[in-house]
């Protein structure tokens, strides 16, 4: 969803001689008014785990598929298994709580301040501009399809042999539920061989019928018939799959290191981490981009800056999604808490910013 920009405009030009302050947001004095709280973004990391579920169920006649079908390859105990198919990584932004500062005009000679344009959430768009001009104006990033979708799962059912489809013999040991369960085996395998029959005489042309277009999709029709006979014996196998999002937010410290993100059971799927199972873990990795720059020292960012404001440099990092040393995911994202904070005067310039990093994207005069 765009973000409807919120112009804040304090003064129509900027004089040669204006002078401000800039100064880190917990550094500012109780009694400050004049003057405006800027923001810059944050990376949020967006992960959407694709999980498919696989169900089995037994066949009611299992135990005589070998018997009475000569069939082994079948469903011999009823569960789950869960396995993650895919892990889409996305990024948006946000306002960053810690990177929020005061812009306010010098007490000693009370100058104006430029006109300074936020968005919504306050983080800074421009310094010295009027408007944005449209060629130049850059969307905040935001992450479609929050929600989660669930799929509902299936439970099967199974073809129904009833009694009257059934001739039962009496059992002198009392072992008469048995005798009916494999009675009504045979008669569903007796269905099975009929609709083969019926399947190999409509193949073959043997009915003097002229069916037409009609036979595939008679044929068909049998063939399916004939597996749900079938999976009486061989049991079912069902897939579907289900999303599951997570949110994460780095801050320095998971820089060239790793946090857990949830738990993946390959009996349950994923689950919370005061469970059993494997741990699913994001790890950061740096591509040097910021190898080359000197860090501005803590004390410059804290201090109060005269006709200056901070901007940011991003980092790029490589953004792995792993469970042990398997890889399930990975990404190049620009990580904007993994770069450094830098200042530059704001004196006679128009300065746009990218409202996705904080970094300048261009200084005119």
């Amino acid at each position: 969803m765009k973000k409807i920009i919120l112009i804040l405009s304090l003064v129509a030009s900027l004089g040669a001689e204006a002078q401000y302050v800039t100064t880190f947001a917990k550094n500012v004095q109780d009694n400050q008014e004049d003057g405006i709280f800027y923001y810059l973004p944050r990376t949020v990391i967006r992960l959407e785990f694709t999980v498919e579920e696989t169900d089995y169920y037994i066949g009611p006649y299992a135990e005589f598929a070998s018997k009475l079908l000569e069939i082994n390859d079948i469903v011999r105990e009823t569960k789950s298994e869960f396995k993650i198919m895919n892990v889409d990584i996305q990024w948006t932004n946000e306002a960053d709580p810690n990177a929020v500062y005061f812009i306010a005009s010098d007490e000693k000679n009370k100058d104006p301040l430029p006109n300074v344009i936020l968005d919504v959430d306050g983080v800074i768009m421009a310094v010295g501009l009027d408007s944005i001009p449209a060629k130049s104006r850059i969307e905040r990033q935001t992450c479609k399809n929050n929600g989660v979708d669930v799929c509902e799962r299936l439970v099967p059912t199974f073809v129904e042999i009833l009694d009257n489809d059934v001739e039962l013999d009496d059992d002198d040991d009392g072992n008469t539920l048995k005798i009916k369960s494999e009675n009504r085996a045979k008669a569903a395998v007796e269905k099975i061989y009929n609709i083969r029959t019926a399947y190999f005489d409509l193949v073959a042309g043997t009915n003097e019928v002229a069916y037409g277009e009609a036979i595939s999709y008679m044929a068909d029709g049998l063939k399916n018939l004939e597996n749900e006979y079938l999976s009486l014996f061989k049991g079912k196998i069902v897939k579907s799959t289900y999303k599951k999002v997570y949110y994460f937010t780095p801050d320095k410290s998971h820089q060239n290191s790793s946090a857990s993100i949830t738990k993946m059971s390959a009996n349950e799927g994923i689950i919370d981490m005061n469970s059993k199972g494997d741990l699913v873990k994001i790890q950061f990795e740096s591509r040097n981009s910021m190898n080359n720059v000197k860090q501005l020292a803590d004390d410059t960012k804290k201090n109060a800056q005269i006709g200056k404001i901070f901007y940011r440099l991003p980092a790029e990092t490589n953004v792995k999604v792993m469970t042990g040393n398997k890889i399930l995911a990975e990404k190049v994202l620009t990580i904007n808490q993994f770069g450094d904070v830098r200042i530059v005067s704001v004196k006679g310039n128009k300065i746009l910013f990218n409202p996705n990093t904080g970094q300048i994207i261009s200084i005119t005069h």
